[in-house]
């Protein structure tokens, strides 16, 4: 019977040993407040503009972005998904948080797709970094709906994404026309940072 009972032990034993190394390497690197993997985030930020030649913006009070993580372990995470841009900052004016996007040309952008098709964020010792593979479009009217319609543009491209902040990261880097007429702008820089949250939850995520 004891040695029945010390080969059970010794079996547990390694059973134990085995799952604690697959636990750790699990690793997630984007998590809640409870060190648990999260599936689906939101991004949101409050600053982001798009710079392009001539010194025209566009700018939009929240950008919305909301992510489906396919991969979340081994200090690594990935995933896609869509979002909106939305309100006028305002300086004379108070901002507005709904409806159209502003540009510094007088004209009004109204965003009207937003893809993620991929994001991936993977720690490097002391860093998170990755890239951020997206595509927006946007209506530029001479009013507000339904106002004179100048230009539908398309913007795309893969930016850098950098971990600021235990829940906050950055984008910036250069997107090119994909779609759209002569009017509009043929290059831009995309800046703007970030706050991540759980979807599910509404706590903000931890990043590693």
């Amino acid at each position: 019977m004891l040695k029945k009972l010390t080969l059970l032990a010794m079996s547990v034993a390694a059973l134990v040993a085995l799952a604690a190394p697959a636990a750790q390497a699990a690793n997630p690197l984007i998590t809640g407040p409870l060190g648990e993997p999260v599936t689906k985030i939101t991004a949101l930020s409050t600053n982001t503009t798009t710079h392009v030649p001539g010194g025209t913006k566009l700018e939009c009070t929240t950008v919305d972005l909301r992510i489906h993580l396919t991969k979340n372990t081994n200090n690594e995470a990935e995933g896609h998904g869509t979002g909106e841009g939305k309100g006028t900052p305002g300086a004379a004016e108070p901002a507005k948080h709904s409806g159209h996007c502003g540009t510094s040309s007088g004209l009004i952008a109204e965003i009207t797709t937003v893809t993620v098709s991929n994001i991936n964020l993977t720690k490097h010792g002391t860093e998170t970094t990755g890239t951020a593979t997206f595509t927006y479009t946007y209506d530029l009217r001479s009013g507000a709906t339904p106002g004179s319609l100048v230009a539908e543009c398309t913007f795309s491209g893969t930016v850098p994404v950098k971990k600021t902040g235990a829940d906050t990261i950055n984008v910036i880097g250069k997107i090119a026309k994909t779609g759209g007429t002569a009017f509009c702008p043929t290059e831009g820089e995309i800046t703007g940072d970030f706050t991540l949250t759980d979807e599910e939850t509404g706590q903000p995520v931890v990043i590693g």
